[in-house]
């Protein structure tokens, strides 16, 4: 009996260093967490199977010289609760079918650049507006235009610059469309971006003004451990949907007369921030259209419609998103400046809003008219309106070829 109980208590005396207990620590720790983050892996890849309401997949990336680009060669189904989005991307990155670099004799391009309007996810490829837009001009005699569309979320004017620089330039347009949004102006900015996202970090290059007023060039921030976030971002699901999630915490505070510092281009007077951020915008949009002139083509601004200009009823929905509207607030002070700044710069410019107006009231539309009930961007419906409206602006300008009709 005592010889029992002494190799119990030599069993109970025996216990591991403490080097090696924080070694299987460390493992069992890393297992457990490999085994929540396969687990979750699963359920989401389950869920985006088997509910159509909630789908979607990386298609973005981080990119060196635009700071964010669409992934090429990929087909991705985007889908909440209120829209259900397609988006594929051709072999160049772009949100549109497949496109040669050569031209066919006769042909006349049409470059089409913007933002998450000419990006367009949240509808079918059929639907988005350069595509709409080929078969207007089709049906209208227009047999030999091509309308490429280079669009990315979240882009400003810079960027739409390089990228006409270092992707557009090589299709040869003879027409450039640069699809502006009130946005840009906060897009250009070094200074007022980054307080808009606050905690997040937003790769993009950037223009300042040098002492002598002229730009200098910020280009993109090199992203730490690029090759190995990209290889997760790209290949798992649980990554892309905790980004999702992120990106919609922690968004910055800073202010612009008690409400959301973004709302500072509509000020009227501008504080001096927002004021800097206008002049370098003027700058960049003249250096564009200038480099465009350049290259042989012809170039036009086409005023995108905020809310303002198409829901009559925005101060309500304005007040209840942001609680009050400053005295100083003009949403139509964007469109006055844009159209000085082109007047100053011998720039064409031009804007929706007026077609888009005359085609709510023609239809009767209701809330929440050219875009989502669960999210401003435009819906098939917009993209039809839009194609039109930029269409009907082209042939105003007489900006389009002669008619071919085949």
């Amino acid at each position: 009996m005592s010889s029992l109980r002494s190799r119990f208590e030599l069993r109970g005396e025996t216990t591991l260093p403490w080097p090696k207990k924080l070694v299987f620590a460390s493992i069992s720790f890393v297992l457990g967490l490999l085994l929540i983050f396969c687990l979750g892996e699963l359920a989401l890849r389950a869920a985006t199977r088997y509910f159509d309401s909630f789908k979607s997949a990386p298609f973005r990336q981080y990119d060196p010289v635009l700071g964010i680009s669409l992934v090429p060669n990929k087909r991705v189904f985007h889908s909440r609760g209120c829209f259900s989005g397609e988006v594929v991307t051709n072999r160049w990155g772009m949100r549109d079918r497949d496109r040669s670099l050569e031209k066919s004799p006769g042909e006349f391009r049409i470059a089409l650049l913007g933002d998450s309007d000419v990006e367009a996810v949240h509808v079918k490829p059929e639907e988005v507006v350069n595509i709409r837009m080929e078969k207007l001009l089709r049906e209208k005699g227009y047999g030999n235009v091509e309308v490429l569309a280079f669009g990315v979320e979240g882009i400003g004017t810079t960027q739409e610059l390089l990228m006409y620089q270092t992707r557009v330039r090589q299709f040869r347009p003879d027409l450039v469309i640069l699809l502006w949004d009130d946005s840009d102006v906060m897009n250009n900015s070094s200074t007022i971006q980054p307080k808009v996202y606050g905690i997040h970090t937003w790769y993009a290059p950037y223009y300042d003004l040098g002492p002598d007023g002229s730009l200098v060039f910020r280009p993109v921030e090199p992203r730490a451990f690029d090759g190995f976030r990209s290889f997760f971002q790209s290949h798992f699901l649980l990554t892309y949907y905790t980004e999702r999630i992120w990106a919609r915490v922690g968004i910055g505070d800073a202010k612009w007369q008690g409400i959301p510092l973004e709302w500072g281009a509509y000020g009227d007077p501008l504080d001096p921030e927002w004021d800097r951020a206008w002049l370098i915008t003027e700058k960049v949009l003249t250096l564009f259209a200038t480099t465009v002139v350049n290259d042989g083509a012809k170039f036009i601004v086409l005023g995108s419609p905020g809310f303002f200009a198409i829901d009559p009823d925005w101060r309500e929905r304005f007040t209840k998103e942001v609680g009050k509207i400053p005295q100083s607030f003009n949403p139509d002070k964007t469109n006055e400046r844009l159209q000085a700044i082109a007047n100053r710069n011998h720039i064409t410019v031009d804007f929706l809003a007026s077609y888009m107006q005359a085609y709510r009231d023609a239809h009767k539309l209701r809330w929440p008219y050219f875009s989502f009930t669960c999210d401003q961007h435009y819906s098939a419906l917009g993209h039809e309106a839009v194609a039109k409206a930029i269409v009907q602006k082209l042939d105003e300008h007489r900006l389009l070829p002669s008619q071919t009709g085949f």
